[in-house]
């Protein structure tokens, strides 16, 4: 019969599968690449850390692989806080913002008074979404007339955009073409000033300028992370890896080294100075609502001025300074003079929250945390402890020691805030 399957014809399957083959552009084309051909993200200054490095210990900071300590962390700390430490932080995200409306737009963003920021100044930062919970912070740079600078932990590319519709102004991702480095401590400046920055002693914190450095312009500000004097330099990557030789070489005498991610993170300890996505999740990046905060739980409250005109989240603030906080983010310190792994930290109910960093300070003898703790722990605090395992030889011991909430750094040393800062007449210090 017509139309029936003759079981004795042959059947052409390849005929068959070409005509049932898709069309190739209706998909995303695969990228064939041999493991040996990926690479990772490196900054402008990778080789010349590498070349520093005497462990070959790196770690992951926002995609870039980066020192985690280069010789020895003790040596590291020694530097910093006697001397002056160096450290490649290209990976931080940068954005630069520009346009006839860009005033108008950070007013809108960031939840603080940053009108009265002058050229070559910065301070620093939180933005929120309209319930009030942070979406990150970070510092701000105003680098001319609506001309201004972002520099975040995190990436922020997206909400920054969204923020911005219907303003004349222009948000672009300059992480990849800035280069930038951090040269903190006690000798920071003397160091400058042996590379021919003159009167860099008069910058104010928080204050900025453009430098000649050996023929390079540079961009150097009076900021950073370490709770000591310190500066930033922010730079072209073609001329960051001469910057970086001539501070070693200038610094030398000073007792400058080189220094890795891992002292950072702990000078940020010393320092109590939450980390975006280690101590608190952004408001996109929480699941549940529970773990997003505001800046009132956080210790940004001084960020956040509510008798300015409407910004985003002033309303959900307003009614959140008023309300008890759910959690609060502190710094404590564990009275235990040996360096401890610390998970949680505990009342006399049970747990009272994470710790979310820590880290043993060799100059207070202390193991430092920063933890998110239930409001109700914090009315105990005499009671609040650590519980955690100890090995001693090839036995494994639980110990408990107490923990007190600090109410200011654990380490913010008079030179930070001191004009003109202190400058060394000559090198003091040698290798």
């Amino acid at each position: 019969m017509n139309g029936d399957l003759d079981l004795h014809t042959p059947v052409d399957l390849a005929a068959l599968d070409e005509a049932a083959r898709a069309d190739p552009a209706l998909f995303e084309q695969s990228v064939e690449q041999p493991p040996f051909e990926q690479r990772v993200l490196t900054t402008p200054l990778h080789f010349n850390v590498a070349t520093e490095s005497l462990t070959n210990l790196w770690t992951h900071w926002n995609g870039y692989t980066t020192p985690d300590v280069l010789t020895n962390i003790d040596d590291e700390y020694r530097a910093l806080r006697h001397a002056a430490a160096l450290c490649d932080i290209s990976p931080l995200f940068k954005y630069r913002i520009t346009g006839a409306d860009a005033v108008a737009y950070l007013a809108r963003l960031v939840t603080g008074n940053f009108v009265a920021l002058s050229t070559n100044e910065s301070m620093p930062v939180v933005f929120c979404e309209d319930r009030g919970f942070v979406v990150g912070d970070g510092i701000l740079f105003c680098l001319g007339e609506d001309e201004y600078r972002l520099v975040t932990e995190e990436a922020h590319l997206a909400w920054l955009l969204d923020s911005a519709f219907g303003m004349r102004v222009h948000v672009e991702d300059v992480t990849r073409t800035l280069a930038a480095l951090s040269l903190q401590g006690p000798l920071s400046c003397a160091v400058l000033d042996a590379i021919g920055l003159p009167s860099i002693e008069t910058l104010r914190p928080y204050a900025a300028r453009w430098c000649d450095v050996a023929g390079m312009p540079a961009y150097v500000s009076r900021t950073g992370n370490s709770g000591d004097l310190g500066y930033e330099f922010w730079i072209d990557p073609d001329d960051a890896p001469a910057l970086w030789t001539r501070l070693l070489e200038k610094g030398a005498p000073f007792g400058l080294r080189a220094t890795g991610f891992a002292l950072r993170e702990l000078a940020r300890i010393e320092a109590g100075l939450p980390r975006a996505g280690i101590d608190y999740l952004g408001a996109f990046a929480a699941v549940d609502t529970a773990n997003a905060s505001t800046p009132f739980e956080l210790g940004f409250a001084s960020l956040v001025d509510l008798s300015r005109d409407h910004f985003t989240g002033r309303a959900a603030l307003r009614a959140a300074k008023e309300a008890e906080p759910r959690h609060v983010v502190v710094s404590l310190a564990i009275d235990w003079h040996e360096p401890l792994n610390l998970a949680a930290i505990y009342d006399a109910s049970g747990i009272a929250g994470p710790v979310t960093s820590s880290g043993f300070s060799p100059s207070l003898g202390l193991n430092l945390a920063l933890a998110r703790l239930k409001l109700s722990s914090l009315a105990g605090e005499g009671q609040l402890h650590i519980e955690a395992g100890a090995r001693r030889e090839l036995e494994w011991q639980m110990l408990k020691a107490p923990a007190r909430i600090l109410t200011g750094p654990a380490l913010d040393l008079p030179a930070r805030h001191l004009v003109p800062a202190p400058l060394a007449s000559g090198p003091l210090i040698r290798r």
